[in-house]
């Protein structure tokens, strides 16, 4: 039998962990707690998404707290996201999203859990981002071949990799959706010759192209995953409850 921890409690450490408040002006109910099912924990599920899929995943698991990097927002699930307040309801599951606040947190954030993965140390960080920055850059000590190699290995997934640059040692890193040819411009000001994202279109790799920067896109859902996890171990180690990681459909990433 675990022992119970409180669902404010764990919010509250959540809160001050991120420093979620600060987020919450550029982006409202994205970085706090959600929905209150109950107020105790016995196991956390940590996931990127909340689906259908997490949330009884979670409840399966004999979860009673999910914590997500991305809300239910209205503009992208429209009425799915009734339907999905409705599921945590049924199932009992409350819900905490850090979004904004994990993207940017300094030291432990999405960025730094990725470098960290991909052997990047971190020299600094970039891309104003609802109040913080979502970006980290830094040197990497292998080649980029080695880094694409490593990015497949520890994030199980096949990479889109385009070989542009001449050299190899500064990788700029912004998980989820950092495709932006503006987004790619700051990376490069910054003397980064590799760039590694989740997504992008027709023009970052036609920006990457031109440019002469390596490119690597990873997906947006495997490039945001280290920081979920991250954080559900964080909140294991002060909650004293076990975790685990509730994988979304593959057919996502």
């Amino acid at each position: 039998m675990h022992a119970l921890a409180s669902v404010d409690d764990i919010a509250a450490f959540l809160d001050r962990l991120l420093d979620a408040p600060r987020y919450e002006a550029a982006e409202p109910d994205s970085n706090r707690l959600l929905y209150r099912a109950g107020a105790g924990v016995s196991k956390v599920a940590v996931a990127v998404n909340v689906s259908l899929t997490t949330i009884f995943g979670a409840a399966k698991a004999g979860c009673q707290l999910l914590v997500t990097h991305h809300p239910p927002w209205e503009a992208v699930d429209l009425h799915l996201r009734e339907e999905k307040m409705q599921a945590l309801e049924a199932a009992q599951v409350s819900l905490y999203a850090a979004h904004s606040s994990l993207d940017c947190a300094p030291e432990i954030g999405n960025g730094w859990e990725l470098a960290r993965l991909l052997g990047v140390t971190v020299e600094g960080t970039f891309l104003d981002y609802n109040g913080g920055h979502a970006g980290v850059y830094g040197r990497c000590d292998a080649s980029f071949a080695d880094l694409i190699q490593r990015t497949q290995a520890q994030l199980g997934v096949q990479v889109e990799a385009h070989e542009h640059a001449t050299s190899f040692g500064k990788v700029a890193l912004v998980p989820g959706g950092g495709g932006m040819t503006h987004d790619l411009k700051q990376a490069l000001d910054l003397g980064a010759d590799t760039y590694v994202t989740g997504e992008g279109g027709m023009f970052t790799r036609m920006f990457a192209r031109e440019t002469g920067m390596n490119l690597i896109l990873a997906t947006h859902y495997a490039t945001e995953a280290p920081g979920i996890k991250a954080l559900g171990q964080r909140i294991s180690d002060d909650a004293q409850v076990p975790w685990e990681f509730i994988a979304e459909s593959p057919d996502v990433f």
